[in-house]
């Protein structure tokens, strides 16, 4: 009965442990997102020449990625990592900003109290 128990508590631990193990990547993700939308809203002002927007919108993305494949298989950011890269470089901030938002519940979900 003493090993069950020890057994069942090892494998919540595991669980919490996996999902804890997402946030650094989410924060990382949620950092590189908030970039990207802020190179976008002042590109569209006319505050960024067209090189130096388009390289931070590439670095941005390439976080995003590495960050993407360092989520643990079931993670609940995968679909937002998912969303972003599947907008364009240039997309309105709007967009970029709502996956940020999500990525922020997320990150907000599994710190610990």
């Amino acid at each position: 009965m003493k090993a069950a128990v020890l057994l069942f508590l090892a494998c919540l631990g595991g669980w919490s442990s996996g999902r804890q193990a997402d946030l650094p990547a989410i924060k990382e993700m949620r950092s590189a997102a908030a970039e990207w939308a802020l190179v976008n809203r002042e590109a569209a002002r006319g505050r960024l020449t067209a090189p130096y927007a388009a390289g931070m919108r590439w670095a941005a993305r390439e976080e995003i990625a590495t960050q993407a494949r360092a989520l643990t298989p079931d993670s609940p950011a995968a679909p937002v990592a998912a969303a972003l890269l599947a907008l364009p470089g240039d997309a309105a901030p709007d967009p970029i900003a709502r996956q940020v938002a999500r990525l922020k519940q997320i990150e907000a979900s599994l710190e610990p109290a």
